[in-house]
């Protein structure tokens, strides 16, 4: 993303210029903001000179140092010995209307508690901080991630949920990211402590985009939110967690940064807001502040794939994509009874999830699903003899069950096999169906060699998937008396 100019240098920071927009959009939206870096990186003087040019009442904390008597201010009783009320000092957060916490990674974790509080809710103690815009916070990097030749031992993780509050967390460029003029800017000796003054251009800016950005927060575009919903679906299969709260967060920043680059004159054409969603979608994600930062590879493939299908325009493609992104096979389930969606659609998708799962979840899926499927012809025949090779193999097992012993074993029974007649032995005597049915499956994935680490997870898993698809063919017979499903669940006891 270019800038028309860029309102740090005026304020005489330097080397910012790539998270300089995200900053801004920050300012915009005054969602709290963490900046991490190494020592001397321009961090706290970056958030200070900010607060300095826009003229804002102004607090820095060092969290490694602040006690709660500095952030309150002292206790007194009422007259009447009913409530308690604090004596400000100009140290005091009450009247702030932007505070930066420093060092918040060497606080105690009844500290950063205590500023939980003032980044989530804009409260102390409960109590409303009426004035209070900006919360910023900085940080060296965590220990796990500290170079060898610069160590931040103090430097500890933060609390997940903490870390979770902070709208953007932003890695701060160091020497090496700058250019050859940054450098030298940032060298310059007459700069040391001058004033930040920018003739009030940055206030004007931010005061002409805030209105601008209240108004597309309340109807965001459906491409930010498809975008931000597949992106968070996507991080989390591939093993990074996002909260539903990040998932939000994720798309104000996108709405935000949108709004910024367009005061600032950018063409936001297609190419110039993918480049936007990524620039956001890196700097949005917490883990690099209590886990460390996620592989490039990681957001690389899950911006690739956000992208493609929030821009792709295509519903089929939507579809198919947001079936194989569904978390649990029983979800996946009534997708497949959507009828604005035609077969050759659904068999496809089917396809895909067959060639891609697991192979036990493909097994369960293919089992718990083929006979209404292919009762009502809900697929091609490509997709039902691919469901009916696994499943029939469910059915009526044909293999053997091979395993090696040592000498000293005085058992001979299978060690998967052992495992799983536990889980099938803690399900109630009642529920003969479900037992049968585990057993199927389990004798089906160990003569396929299929390993099965959590039967209890696995078997969940297919209980769930077949009684999700019980309902929905039970649906089917009533309306339709459509005996092939019935004589295939019934086989089940159903």
């Amino acid at each position: 993303m270019q800038t028309q100019l860029s309102f740090f240098n005026r304020l005489g920071v330097y080397g910012f210029g790539q998270v300089e927009p995200l900053v801004i959009a920050a300012l915009v939206s005054e969602d709290p903001v963490l900046l991490i870096g190494k020592a001397g990186t321009g961090k706290t003087f970056l958030l200070n000179s900010i607060s300095e040019a826009m003229g804002l009442e102004h607090r820095h904390y060092n969290a490694s140092l602040i006690s709660f008597d500095d952030l309150v201010g002292f206790p007194y009783p009422s007259a009447d010995g009913k409530s308690i009320s604090f004596l400000p000092t100009p140290a005091t957060i009450w009247e702030a209307q932007s505070v930066l916490v420093d060092e918040l990674s060497r606080c105690k974790p009844e500290t950063q508690n205590k500023f939980f509080s003032v980044v989530h809710e804009k409260k102390i103690q409960g109590m409303p901080l009426h004035k209070l815009q900006y919360r910023w916070a900085a940080m060296n990097p965590i220990g796990l991630e500290a170079d060898a030749d610069e160590q931040y031992e103090g430097s500890n993780p933060l609390d997940q949920a903490l870390a979770d509050r902070f709208a953007m967390i932003i890695e701060v460029p160091d020497w090496p990211e700058l250019s050859t003029r940054d450098q030298e800017a940032v060298i310059y000796p007459a700069g040391e402590a001058a004033l930040s003054y920018d003739a009030g251009s940055l206030s004007v800016f931010i005061n002409r985009v805030k209105p601008v950005f209240e108004i597309n927060i309340l109807h965001p575009h459906a491409e930010i939110v498809t975008y931000a919903r597949l992106a968070t679906t996507l991080m989390t299969e591939a093993g990074y967690r996002i909260s539903p709260r990040r998932a939000r967060l994720l798309a104000r920043n996108m709405t935000a940064l949108n709004c910024v680059a367009k005061e600032m004159g950018n063409n936001l054409a297609e190419t110039e807001r993918k480049t936007l969603y990524k620039l956001v979608l890196r700097w949005s994600l917490p883990h690099r502040a209590w886990k460390g930062p996620i592989p490039e590879h990681i957001i690389d493939a899950v911006h690739a794939e956000a992208a493609r299908l929030a821009f792709s325009g295509s519903a089929k493609d939507l579809w198919i994509s947001e079936f194989l992104l569904a978390g649990n096979l029983k979800d996946k389930v009534p997708k497949l009874f959507d009828e604005t969606i035609d077969i050759d659609t659904k068999s496809l998708a089917v396809i895909q999830l067959l060639a891609r799962e697991q192979k036990a979840n493909a097994a369960i899926f293919s089992f718990c699903t083929y006979p209404i499927v292919s009762e009502y012809l809900m697929l091609n025949e490509e997709a039902l003899n691919e469901l009916a090779r696994s499943a029939k193999g469910i059915l009526k097992v044909d293999g053997e069950l091979k395993w090696r012993e040592s000498y000293h074993d005085s058992g001979s029974n299978h060690p998967c096999w052992t495992v799983c007649m536990q889980t099938i032995n803690k399900m109630p005597d009642a529920d003969e169906s479900r037992k049968k049915r585990a057993r199927q499956l389990f004798l089906y994935l160990i003569t396929q060699n299929i390993a099965i680490p959590e039967p209890d997870f696995v078997e969940e898993e297919m209980n769930n998937c077949f009684n999700t698809v019980k309902t929905y063919a039970a649906q089917l017979t009533n309306n339709e008396n459509g005996k092939g499903t019935k004589t295939w669940l019934f086989k089940w006891g159903q």
